[in-house]
């Protein structure tokens, strides 16, 4: 039996080969969607490491835009395509790392196969809340324009109320989720056909927090979600993207409890990632 990595990388192919070769596992396999925006000949050495296999439906991504949902779900879809009977798929970005070995997070995976638990992070009602904008008001994102947001808040108040489609309640959470292959898969099916999905979404800020937390949220799967992913993110200066951990972090990281963690820069804080493979290295398999 094997666990997957779907990893979506965009930045600084060295980190890649970093994070991959820490995966390095005869139960982990990894499925790389290389931004389209990114030549794909400067990411050989990463992407010809052993079980790693290159997504070919690759997309340019842009930040808080349906195509970062759209890399995600082309990700998905290759690993299904696979045919290969995985315990669990774990999503990560490129500049994410993991705070156990290989080993140990194969093992603690594999050892909940049969409880069916979903890692996927969900905020609170309250939480979501002064966040609603994301979704009630038309972004155009993905499209450059001059006047975009205007013309964005002047469609917002023109025309009626933007509401969710199928009668479904909106959730929200981390984008980063580990998931079982069955539930992977329902996913993929319900947003392939659910098209109202699509076109709601892809007029929305952020859309990659919120589609599979809805789908799951709105299925049977709902009580098997354990609103932890597993990952340790620091949000806590309020600022739109999480903190990039330093030499300072490492207590915190390695106290976390979690399996993963979000984000680094190896080209600015390569120090941190070296103390976290140390600690690592003395972690009791």
């Amino acid at each position: 039996m094997k666990i997957a990595f779907i990893i979506l990388a965009h930045r600084h192919p060295a980190q890649l080969k970093r994070l991959l070769q820490r995966l390095s596992h005869p139960g982990i396999d990894c499925y790389v969607h290389v931004d389209a925006k990114c030549e794909l000949s400067d990411w050989q050495d990463a992407l010809s490491l052993p079980q790693v296999y290159t997504v070919q439906q690759r997309v340019k991504v842009t930040w808080a835009g349906w195509s970062i949902l759209q890399a995600t779900l082309n990700g998905m879809q290759a690993v299904v395509d696979s045919k290969e009977p995985y315990a669990y798929i774990t999503l990560l970005s490129g500049q994410d790392y993991i705070l156990k070995p290989a080993g140990f997070i194969y093992d603690y995976l594999i050892a909940r196969q049969h409880s069916g638990a979903q890692f996927l992070n969900v905020i609170s009602d309250a939480a979501l809340a002064p966040m609603m904008s994301k979704m009630n008001n038309y972004h155009f994102v993905e499209y450059n324009f001059p006047g975009k947001y205007k013309f964005g808040n002047l469609l917002t108040a023109l025309l009626p109320k933007r509401r969710p489609p199928l009668g479904f309640k909106l959730f929200c959470g981390s984008a980063w989720w580990t998931l079982t292959p069955d539930c992977v898969a329902y996913c993929l099916e319900f947003e392939r056909t659910h098209p109202s999905l699509r076109r709601y979404f892809k007029f929305t800020w952020g859309s990659d927090e919120f589609l599979i937390q809805t789908i799951l949220m709105n299925s049977d799967y709902r009580e098997k979600v354990s609103l932890d992913n597993l990952h340790y993110i620091d949000w806590a200066a309020g600022l739109e993207h999480p903190k990039t951990f330093g030499v300072e972090d490492i207590s915190a990281l390695m106290n976390s409890g979690k399996l993963f963690a979000r984000k680094f820069d190896m080209e600015k804080g390569a120090a941190v990632m070296d103390l976290v493979d140390e600690s690592c290295s003395t972690v009791q398999l």
